[in-house]
């Protein structure tokens, strides 16, 4: 089963045990009160709504609802077509499998479901997208973050987690042309900096300098309104059993700890959000990178992020496969000597085509980096000081190749949260600097860094000539001036330990 069909599978399981929790529920309680009301909000016909909005809070759930009921109505009764779109193709896939659950929920009849390509202004690729249609003839089209799409469509639009979009400011421009023909536009999100396109939009709707309706609904008041009744419903469903409401809430936040306020109580962050996007990083997730065995032989580029005690201890191995850097040995390790580290360095060096190995200087990487120059020559070791300027090129470069999709990552939650940790903050002169917000010490980020760095500079390559034996060299100098320059004859031999063949010759 493929990573997408393993996805899908869970978010049907997941909606399943919703369903499951809905049937218990009495009539008229299938909402919580802040969904009830953002849906009332948009009932009233509010033409731009805007909602800043905690994590994870089951609000898309609200919407998904919201969208059945106005598809599903005739257009004497306000029924629109309606359009959602999610920063990747799984968001859509997701929102369109919770429409058809309340679909079933409301016991509202579904005509036909599948996907359709939407042509983008003649482009000869189109856009993948989910479609739910009812007897209304409107339906409900879900699809990610592609702008062009957008473009001479009417209805009611729905923006999910604006703030992470690629192309926000593109998004959200084509979005208001929905407002023309009498549509409706909803923006939701959680924040991801102040300098965010989606906060700058919440700050004109709050300063009356556009208008439209903003909404604030935060982890507390979703608490307030049962969030935690309702969690604690759908665990019973699963067989699993919450801890008390105020120490389950106390373990979220700390899960978040400096993130918290941006994440749970709507207040951005003073930087300018991560610097790699959550589709992006999704973007180059692949089931095989990571997988030692599928390497094919290509020039190989190690990032190492060096530690002893405290930190991980963190190094990639990526092979180049035409432009693309993939994934191959990792060693990702916490309080292992110094020689256990140097040990996987090694073994790369021997069994892979190594082009170069960039390491962390910084520090206690001093010792490190002179070591592994004795081993493997200082042509191929690079040391790197993670300080101010390097720190802002190393990541600059990484960010260039993930939004490029030209690098290949295991799909891994520490690996994200690693990636999403560093953020770039806009300083009062001008000037850009990378910081590492909160507990996260990013080793991933760096380790990944160091090795796409490593890649976009152009390296030497060599090829093995063999070197003449004794008496070829002999032959060919003469052994009078070998002994001359104090080098007895008898002396030469083979370089056997050392040598990448056991032979004469050289790399």
């Amino acid at each position: 089963m493929s990573a997408i069909e393993l996805g899908l599978a869970e978010r049907r399981a997941e909606n399943a045990a919703g369903e499951e929790t809905l049937q218990r529920l009495p009539r008229g309680d299938l909402l919580l009160r802040y969904q009830q009301r953002t849906i009332d909000i948009l009932f009233a016909g509010t033409a731009l709504v805007l909602i800043e909005k905690s994590r994870r809070i089951g609000l898309t759930w609200g919407i998904a609802a919201y969208f059945v009921l106005r598809a599903a109505s005739e257009i004497s009764a306000g029924g629109q077509n309606c359009w959602y779109m999610g920063y990747d193709k799984d968001m859509a896939l997701e929102f369109i499998e919770t429409c058809a659950m309340w679909a079933r929920a409301f016991h509202i009849g579904i005509e036909d479901t599948g996907e359709e390509l939407l042509d983008l202004d003649g482009v000869n690729e189109g856009v993948q997208a989910f479609r739910i249609r009812f007897a209304s003839g409107f339906k409900i089209t879900a699809l990610p973050s592609v702008p062009r799409a957008l473009r001479g469509k009417q209805g009611i639009f729905a923006c999910d987690e604006a703030a992470f979009h690629k192309n926000v400011d593109e998004v959200l421009k084509a979005a208001m042309a929905f407002l023309i023909w009498g549509g409706q536009v909803i923006v939701v999100s959680t924040h991801d900096g102040i300098a965010n396109k989606f906060n700058d939009l919440c700050d004109e709707v709050r300063a009356g300098r556009k208008r439209g309706r903003l909404l604030t609904i935060t982890f507390a008041d979703a608490m307030a309104d049962g969030l935690y009744d309702r969690v604690a419903l759908v665990a019973k469903t699963k067989g699993a059993e919450l801890p008390p409401a105020e120490q389950w809430e106390a373990e979220i936040r700390a899960s978040y700890g400096d993130d918290a306020e941006e994440e749970l109580d709507c207040i951005p962050k003073a930087g300018s959000g991560s610097l790699l996007k959550p589709e992006d990083i999704a973007a180059c997730e692949h089931p095989d990178a990571g997988i030692a065995d599928l390497y094919m032989g290509g020039l190989v580029y190690l990032g190492r992020d060096v530690a002893r005690r405290k930190d991980g201890q963190i190094q990639y191995a990526m092979e180049l496969v035409g432009d693309v850097l993939w994934q191959r040995d990792t060693y990702e390790e916490f309080g292992q000597t110094f020689a256990h580290q140097d040990a996987f360095m090694d073994q790369v060096f021997a069994e892979r085509r190594v082009a170069a190995a960039w390491l962390d200087q910084t520090g206690m990487g001093e010792k490190v980096v002179e070591d592994a120059q004795l081993r493997h020559g200082s042509s191929r070791v690079v040391g790197q000081l993670l300080t101010g300027p390097t720190r802002l090129d190393l990541a600059i470069g990484l960010a260039t190749r993930f939004e490029r999709g030209l690098i290949r990552i295991r799909p891994d939650p520490k690996t994200r949260a690693d990636l999403r940790a560093i953020k770039k903050l806009d300083s009062a002169g001008g000037g850009v600097r990378i910081v590492n917000e909160g507990k996260v010490h990013a080793d991933r980020f760096w380790a990944y860094a160091l090795a796409s760095r490593a890649a976009d500079l152009p390296q030497a390559l060599y090829d093995y000539r063999s070197v003449p034996g004794r008496r070829s060299r002999e032959a060919a100098i003469g052994r009078s001036f070998l002994e001359r320059a104090g080098e007895h004859p008898d002396d030469i031999r083979p370089m056997g330990r050392g040598s990448r063949f056991d032979r004469p010759g050289c790399w």
